[in-house]
């Protein structure tokens, strides 16, 4: 069993389908657009953020090595004043070292002669004895004349193990000949316990490099990155690219993607940065934008399941009209249809009938009519019963059926065993051709009738031309006197009232 055609959505289907698609991608591109808005104030917030917190550690940063560095620079002025060299020890420490050298987090400040050995000691009138002969700060300020302050790479002091960083200013003879060092700590816990009053919540970081590429300070602290040279990072690169900006890359230290802004300690050779990382900005907008996309799909959703629900009523309402008018045309098709020879019937023919009445009179074209029945019907019935008579009207109504094919042409069955035929265009001689092959075709079939002459089913045609003055009762009255003449000959065969009028005449 073959399945039928599909039927194709109605108009009204179509319209609604299509509006509902495009409210849901309206929809879609509006709660699309409100989420990357979201996300785009959420990476703003931070950005604003983390450039206010860059902006207080660079200065908090500054400050302390400013400030430091006025104590270091006394120690240099003071050593190279005369007057200090012939007091008492005891004096000579307060007059070489400022109160500011002992603050919070800033460590003690060393003289260091041209061998590294530790000569004058902010902590102590008669200096530890101290040597750094090796370290970075006093290996630069004794090849190079031009470095200033110097800030060097972080250490661990002993005996406590605390990670400082070294600032440190050269001492040098009246001919510019190297006579030293003078250096001092700031302890790296100092800068860490400042940065973490100012963090914005525990996920933000906070670092400053050196530009040579090695880490400072951290916070949160993370003591086995303290000294590590960052270079090879890929996210060190930025720094040296711009004084400052903003980037997005992953943290080497612990593998975190996050947003960086960095910026250029005043005009200090330090890099000072602010992380956070990308999942901590997208707990920001990501919970709403989700709720959002939830209730956007649910909306949505509904939306299509009521459009699927109208559609299906649309369709259901459709298809009732559909089989309400074929029902119709059903009903209007048996109306004027034989339902036993399958023929147009008697109401059909009369309309037919005068619509071709009414086109031969607009075009002065001709038109014939055929009347016939079966011969001897009421005795075939008597004799074979009323099913085999079905059976011979139905062969007949076949007959008519491939010998009446033109267009226009129409063959009914008008009541018991009599046939008509319409034949628009054909005058009475080709109409007379026509029921002679009609009358043969059934001959032809042999169908046996013990009561007729011959012994077979035979048929008698009247064929009448329509004329011009005349009515369509008298047309067909002249078609049935003729079939009457046709029985009354004989039976089987086709007579024909002749063009001038009444006279008959046997084909």
């Amino acid at each position: 069993m073959h399945p039928g055609p599909r039927r194709q959505p109605s108009t009204a289907s179509r319209t609604l389908a299509g509006s509902i698609v495009v409210a849901t991608l309206v929809i879609g591109a509006v709660s699309g657009l409100t989420v990357m808005q979201m996300r785009s104030s959420a990476w703003d917030q931070v950005g604003q953020v983390s450039q206010s917190l860059l902006e207080s550690v660079e200065h908090m940063v500054d400050r302390n090595i400013e400030l430091y560095d006025l104590s270091l620079q006394g120690v240099v002025d003071g050593l190279h004043n005369p007057e200090a060299d012939g007091i008492a020890p005891s004096l000579r420490q307060v007059v070489l070292f400022d109160r500011a050298a002992t603050a919070k987090g800033l460590g003690a400040i060393l003289a260091l002669d041209a061998q590294g050995q530790a000569f004058a000691d902010s902590a102590a009138v008669v200096p530890r004895r101290l040597r750094f002969p090796d370290a970075d700060f006093f290996l630069v300020h004794k090849e190079r004349e031009d470095v200033g302050l110097y800030i060097g790479t972080p250490f661990r002091t002993e005996p406590d193990g605390h990670w400082v960083i070294p600032l440190s200013r050269r001492l040098a003879y009246a001919d510019g000949a190297f006579a030293g060092v003078v250096v001092g700590t700031i302890d790296i816990g100092y800068f860490d316990t400042l940065f973490g009053r100012l963090r914005s919540g525990d996920q933000t970081h906070i670092a400053v490099f050196r530009e040579r590429g090695e880490l400072l300070v951290r916070n949160p602290m993370l003591a086995h990155a303290i000294g590590k040279d960052l270079t090879a990072a890929p996210y060190f690169r930025h720094f040296l690219q711009e004084r400052s900006g903003q980037f997005v890359a992953v943290s080497d230290t612990e593998a975190v993607e996050g947003l960086f802004h960095f910026t250029r300690i005043g005009n200090r050779p330090l890099i000072a940065a602010v992380m956070v990382p990308t999942r901590v900005i997208a707990e920001l907008w990501r919970p709403k934008a989700m709720a959002i996309v939830a209730v956007v799909a649910f909306l949505c959703g509904g939306l299509i399941g009521l459009t699927l629900v109208l559609q299906r009523e649309l369709e259901r309402r459709a298809h009732a009209e559909e089989r309400a008018l074929a029902a119709n045309r059903d009903l209007a098709r048996l109306a004027h249809t034989d339902g036993l020879t399958g023929l147009p019937n008697r109401r059909h023919f009369d309309e037919a009938f005068a619509q071709a009445r009414a086109e031969v009179a607009r075009s002065g074209l001709p038109l014939s009519l055929i009347l016939l029945d079966a011969d001897r019907f009421k005795r075939y019935n008597d004799t074979y019963g009323h099913l085999a008579g079905d059976e011979v009207l139905r062969a007949i109504a076949r007959v008519l059926q491939r010998q009446v094919r033109e267009p226009g042409e129409t063959a009914c069955r008008i009541g018991g065993e009599e046939f008509a035929v319409l034949l628009p265009g054909a005058s009475g001689a080709e109409a007379v051709a026509r029921a002679e092959r009609i009358r043969q075709a059934t001959a032809r079939l042999q169908i046996p009738h013990i009561g007729n002459e011959g012994g077979g089913v035979t048929v008698s045609l009247g064929v009448a031309e329509a004329l011009s003055d005349e009515t369509d009762g008298q047309c067909f009255s002249a078609a049935d006197a003729a079939l009457y003449e046709a029985k009354r000959q004989g039976r089987n065969r086709v007579v024909s009232r002749s063009c001038g009028g009444d006279d008959m005449r046997v084909a």
